[in-house]
């Protein structure tokens, strides 16, 4: 029954005292809207940015959200990284079409609004907006009580590049011959999580306890002691800075970023009608985290489909470019390897391997 001032939208479980409180703690930990093309500072009702000045630009946007690797970021408690793989998933797109992240927008939807735990996912936004040299030039964060219980949350967002139309990379510069970079990954990303927390709940695995892989390897971005859940959550890798890299240096004709559909889906839409990618699985090695998924029993083919399989970007490249370009990316601190080589299709698939996943 409402008092005599009626009923209240506090009362109606939206609380907007909480809500300013939570921009206010933004305001206190963003970074990357401090940038000198951004025009005006959060709060208003749209972000406005200056536009670098091009021959022929072409902006490039793209979409994405976390999926599920959000629900063990709740059962962890740890909130602090999904934000960056919010911002990858979508920068890491434009990327892959030869566009520089501009800038990136996000929306966050909880039941209840926690002004701690929405400064701390934002500030992970933030965060992964550095990392990928764009800024976050806004954002909405929504309270859906009785839609998400129990500090359920959701998020989205999107990226919108910049680019020369003629430097853009495609399918239509790939070419026979063509040689295959793989650039490594930092572990799962943020895909096939649901097909991961069917397998620890099949294994009754505790996310807490200690990560143990076949042959007792460790994930080098977690740490020799970490948790399950701390290596299932390990940031998924930004490669907008060192696809700029390369593309300065030239050479490059297309890239993959290696998501949902994993392999076969990802590379398959940067090559041509008429010509196959083929990879040599025996070029890299998995790594620990998806040795310990084979493990728990995902087959080969099932994990070339669903993950990254430790190859976040898969570049086709002018072979004349290939020594020069993977001193670019070793320089940027991440590894990478040739994998493999562009040729005809005939009656094939756009996609095809040759050997085994190391795993």
């Amino acid at each position: 029954m409402a008092d005599d001032q009626g009923f209240t939208y506090k009362e109606a479980g939206v609380d907007v005292a909480a809500g300013n409180r939570a921009v206010d703690l933004m305001k206190q930990r963003l970074k990357s809207t401090q940038h000198p093309l951004v025009l005006g500072g959060l709060g208003g009702f749209g972000g406005a940015m200056r536009l670098p000045k091009l021959k022929d630009p072409v902006l490039v946007a793209g979409t994405d959200g976390v999926g599920t690797k959000i629900e063990l970021a709740r059962t962890m408690g740890k909130l602090g990284t999904i934000g960056i793989d919010l911002v990858a998933m979508s920068v890491n797109d434009v990327s892959a079409c030869g566009a520089v992240p501009l800038f990136f927008l996000d929306y966050l939807v909880v039941g209840k609004v926690v002004p701690e735990e929405v400064a701390e996912i934002v500030a992970g936004v933030d965060e992964g907006c550095q990392l990928a040299q764009c800024v976050l030039l806004g954002g909405e964060t929504a309270e859906h009580p009785g839609q998400f219980p129990g500090g359920d949350f959701d998020m989205a967002g999107f990226a919108v590049g910049l680019a020369e139309r003629d430097e853009l990379w495609g399918p239509h510069l790939v070419a026979d011959g063509d040689v295959l970079v793989g650039i490594c990954s930092s572990g799962l990303h943020s895909n096939g999580f649901s097909l991961v927390r069917h397998l620890l709940r099949e294994h009754a695995i505790d996310v807490h306890s200690k990560f143990l892989s076949e042959g007792g390897a460790f994930c080098m971005h977690a740490g020799p002691k970490a948790s399950v859940g701390e290596v299932l959550l390990v940031p998924t890798t930004i490669y907008s800075p060192v696809l700029h890299d390369l593309g300065h240096a030239g050479g490059v004709h297309a890239a993959a970023h290696i998501t949902g559909g994993g392999f076969p889906d990802n590379v398959g839409r940067a090559v041509p009608d008429g010509l196959t990618a083929e990879i040599d699985l025996g070029a890299w090695d998995a790594g620990p985290v998806f040795s310990w998924l084979h493990s728990l029993g995902v087959r080969p083919a099932e994990m070339l489909n669903t993950f990254n399989c430790g190859l976040g970007m898969v570049v086709a490249m002018d072979p004349a470019h290939v020594e020069k370009n993977l001193a670019i990316v070793k320089k940027s601190d991440l590894e990478a390897y040739v994998v493999g080589e562009v040729k005809p299709r005939g009656d094939g698939t756009p996609v095809r391997f040759r050997g085994e996943l190391r795993l």
